[in-house]
């Protein structure tokens, strides 16, 4: 019988650092193997390494799950491109000490660190961060490639659209919608919709500038 291996595709920085630790607990996988198919230049080139790509995918339908270990929302979504993976040959990364609701809905590649709290009917799409000590209404959409920063706080029937970071320490209140790719900065309080493409930050929480 084979044994069970987690491939984390991704750098050996401190974001695996935070999946093997809430790793360790589960006794889940015991051979976790990381590729390193990042590099310096990865913002505007990848290298096609096709031989790795063809290893993977056996590797992946034999006996591996995998799970990507990027923490940047739009390099995440790059090396998930390249890949071409199936998104369900992906796992849930959770954390022990976390409050999930039964009635939240959870899909792929997602990473929720501990102290974690998540109310009714949210709905979490696809390869988001969620770090520690944070907070999420309910009726809440977090988008795919999204990461959260610790301690945020989003109220209920906020929307969040793909690939946006928000930083550490922020509120967003009540119905907010927070446009794709856009950056809301550590510390803001966000009292009104937030469109595509932004750097927004302040108390309230204003548009600085376009995230190119």
């Amino acid at each position: 019988m084979s044994t069970k291996k987690l491939t984390i595709l991704g750098k050996n920085d401190i974001k695996i650092t935070m999946i093997l630790d809430n790793l360790e607990s589960q006794k889940k996988y015991p051979l976790i193997e990381i590729i390193n198919n990042l590099n310096e230049e990865i913002k505007h080139n990848f290298n096609n390494d096709n031989f790795k790509i063809k290893i993977l995918k056996e590797l992946s339908k034999k006996n591996g799950d995998l799970f990507l270990g990027v923490n940047n929302p739009k390099i995440k979504n790059k090396v998930y491109n390249h890949f071409n993976f199936d998104k369900n040959l992906y796992v849930n990364i959770i954390n022990d000490k976390t409050s999930i609701s039964s009635t939240t809905k959870i899909g792929f590649g997602n990473l929720i660190n501990s102290l974690v709290s998540i109310a009714s009917h949210s709905e979490l799409h696809d390869f988001i961060t969620i770090n520690r000590n944070c907070s999420i209404g309910h009726h809440t959409t977090i988008k795919s490639f999204v990461t959260i920063n610790p301690g945020a706080n989003i109220a209920g029937f906020v929307n969040v659209e793909e690939q946006s970071w928000i930083g550490m320490g922020v509120n967003i209140l009540d119905g907010i919608n927070i446009g794709k790719n856009t950056i809301i900065g550590a510390g803001s309080l966000v009292t009104k919709d937030i469109p595509d493409n932004v750097i927004a930050y302040g108390s309230p929480c204003k548009i600085i500038r376009e995230n190119v």
